[in-house]
């Protein structure tokens, strides 16, 4: 009886967060490690695309490819493409400490013909294709809704 009103609070308490973070890979909070997390309860969906949020931190710094950033980790959007199974960063912002700590040192937004790989680079190569798999599985609104069964009272005789 006394775990009750603890798994009551657990319940709650996960409701209330602003972001449940799914790991991937690693060990999240600990900034000698590498680990990806993916927001699994805040997909988009926008026909054959997907909209996730990912976040990467890393052990050691890294410097990104085009614009010569210096990061420990980011957070970013990213666009899925079901159809042609990749995925494009829209969006990232990059802080210098693990853990998505302090101020941000920079934020970018891409412009569609700005494409930025979603390579996840650091991670095992076969993560990139798991999370574009992920989200894929993710169904349109309409087609959830479509597929639950009637409320109860429209079941009944009349």
């Amino acid at each position: 009886m006394k775990r009750l009103p603890l798994l009551c609070i657990a319940i709650f308490a996960c409701t209330c967060a602003s972001a449940e973070w799914l790991t991937l890979a690693g060990s999240p909070g600990d900034g000698d490690n590498d680990y990806v997390q993916v927001d699994p309860t805040r997909v988009e969906t926008e026909g054959s695309h997907r909209i996730v949020k990912l976040r990467l931190s890393l052990a050691r710094p890294r410097t990104t490819s085009r614009d010569g950033i210096v990061f420990r980790s980011f957070d970013a959007k990213v666009d899925v493409d079901c159809v042609a199974r990749n995925a494009r960063y829209v969006s990232a912002t990059y802080f210098g400490q693990p853990n998505f700590v302090g101020e941000p040192i920079a934020v970018r937004h891409f412009a569609q013909d700005d494409v930025r790989p979603m390579t996840l680079g650091g991670a095992p190569r076969e993560l990139a294709a798991r999370t574009i798999n992920a989200a894929c599985s993710v169904r349109p609104k309409d087609t959830r809704e479509q597929q639950q069964p009637a409320p109860e009272a429209e079941l009944l005789p009349r």
